[in-house]
């Protein structure tokens, strides 16, 4: 093992932060445990961990039922030129109304996230070529743009995913 990995772990131990080292079974199973028992954690999944969690996360049915779209390709162009976003690929969310009646979609999401992280940050998340970050139900509060509001879903938190990143369980915050 490169040495150099050792001390970025201890970094990480030094902040807090914990990272685990398994086969992908085992990863799999983790992150199935932390969706079904609603804990709030962030995976760095290999590629192909990512894709094996949304082959078994993202069936037919949770799709239909949480109302998971493929962004539009106008919604995708906003994102690019105004936000600056790097290329999202394809890229589902599952947008909500809020009260105001303003919709928050992928567009909304991703200019919260610029402003609460920075545009570098978001771009370096999506286009991490060895991880892909899939959140189970992250602690982040969508924020109506238009009135400062939750537009909150019926069914709980918004949801997403994509070829960029590995996606989203649920919202925590949303839920509470």
């Amino acid at each position: 093992m490169d040495v150099s990995v050792l001390a970025e772990i201890d970094a990480l131990a030094a902040r807090g932060k914990i990272v685990i080292a398994a086969d992908d079974d085992t990863v799999l199973s983790l992150v199935k445990e932390a969706i079904e028992t609603e804990k709030s954690v962030s995976f760095y999944l290999t590629p192909e961990q990512a894709k094996a969690v949304r082959a078994w996360y993202w069936t037919s049915a949770r799709i239909k039922a949480r109302g998971l779209a493929k962004v539009s390709d106008e919604e995708l162009e906003k994102i690019y030129s105004e936000l600056g976003i790097a290329d999202l690929g394809t890229f589902r969310f599952t947008p909500t109304v809020c009260p105001c009646g303003h919709t928050y979609g992928a567009f909304e999401f991703f200019q919260q996230g610029i402003n609460e992280h920075g545009v570098d940050t978001v771009n370096a998340v999506l286009s991490a070529k060895n991880t892909k970050l899939f959140q189970v139900n992250p602690r982040f509060t969508p924020l109506c743009p238009s009135c400062g509001q939750k537009p909150l879903r019926d069914d709980g938190g918004i949801e997403y995913e994509g070829d960029t990143y590995g996606g989203c369980s649920c919202c925590a915050a949303a839920l509470e």
